[in-house]
């Protein structure tokens, strides 16, 4: 069956960069707004956004469902590739981690000294969030990570499965992925609560590649959405079949402003928390709550300059070790395209 799209496409679609913009944006909003939330002209729109920014989160997570099956499915990935995938993702994503945590740790240790409070982090506490195993008092988003590192282990197993035998794994083994949804699991194991969020956007690969048959993908996405609809809260099913909606159907290309709080949304969720937080804390001393929409939109503006220096510093480092990781089949196209050009030439 042919594809949607060509395989030559580049993996990271306009539409996804612009809806992890809006994602990152809504997540930023909903933290900056709740100390900003009472007495100004903005307070009620302020509270809308600490109400409903936090699902942001779940527009990450039905973006991680799409696009890491997409990047695996470009790479022509094998389950032999599964602990380069790993890999690859841990080169990716952990260097810039570590460095925000870091920032995290320092500006928490002199935040707490200068206060004369104890510092909460323990020399042990630190190295399990060094692993996602624990997550710092001061930086609670850092939750989502663990969430999506699990998800890692789980999709390269889940996509070679998807890919080799579709029937079974949509009719069968995600019935009962969404059934173990509801059992009371160890706080550690997180990814089962969200795992729905990500199928959307697994279910909606298949549909975006036309990867077996369409009316059984169309099924399994509508029966994931229900689910979810009962499960969930409204707003998390409006941000995810909103999300999956965009996803598959938009194909305009988007101006570079607006792509531009996507490329950097890693840096900008890594490290929204100590910078924006701690910005608005120190200011609201000093600033009437009159002024409390130009000091957002500050606070935003400082945010986008830090990130994008980290970004340029740390990620964009990470993303080039990643580029890097091929899988054996891709290397192999890439080896007998290289020997018909050495021939050609010759």
């Amino acid at each position: 069956m042919k594809p949607l799209i060509s395989s030559s496409n580049k993996n990271q679609l306009d539409s996804l960069v612009l809806l992890r913009g809006i994602a990152v944006l809504l997540v930023c909003f909903c933290h900056f707004a709740r100390p900003l939330s009472q007495g100004h002209a903005l307070a009620g729109l302020f509270g809308w956004f600490d109400d409903y920014g936090r699902f942001g989160v779940h527009v990450f997570f039905v973006i991680s469902g799409f696009v890491i099956p997409l990047s695996l499915w470009h790479g022509k990935y094998q389950i032999r590739d599964y602990g380069r995938f790993l890999y690859k993702r841990l080169l990716r994503l952990h260097p810039p981690y570590l460095a925000a945590l870091a920032l995290t740790l320092l500006i928490m240790f002199f935040s707490y000294k200068v206060r004369h409070v104890a510092f909460p982090e323990s020399a042990l506490s630190i190295l399990q969030s060094m692993v996602y195993f624990h997550v710092p008092r001061d930086n609670q988003v850092y939750w989502t990570l663990m969430v999506e590192a699990q998800y890692y282990l789980f999709i390269g197993l889940f996509f070679s499965s998807l890919m080799a035998y579709p029937r079974v794994t949509l009719c069968v083994v995600t019935p009962i992925l969404l059934a173990l949804t509801q059992v009371d699991l160890p706080f550690h194991i997180r990814l089962l609560s969200y795992l729905p969020f990500f199928l959307v956007g697994t279910i909606g690969f298949l549909i975006y590649t036309n990867h077996g048959k369409q009316v059984l993908n169309v099924a399994a996405l509508s029966a994931v959405l229900i689910f979810s609809f009962f499960v969930h809260a409204l707003p998390a099913f409006v941000a995810t079949i909103t999300t999956v909606i965009c996803i598959i159907g938009c194909r305009i290309r988007i101006p570079q402003i607006l792509r531009f709080p996507g490329k950097i949304s890693y840096s900008m969720y890594l490290i929204h928390i100590p910078i924006g937080i701690k910005f608005i804390n120190l200011a609201m001393r000093r600033l009437d709550p009159a002024y409390s929409g130009l000091l957002f939109l500050v606070t935003m503006i400082v945010l986008f300059v830090v990130s994008w220096l980290f970004y340029k510093i740390f990620e964009e480092f990470s993303e080039n070790l990643s580029r890097k990781i091929k899988y054996k089949a891709a290397r192999s196209v890439q080896v007998v395209k290289r020997d018909k050009d050495k021939m050609a030439v010759a």
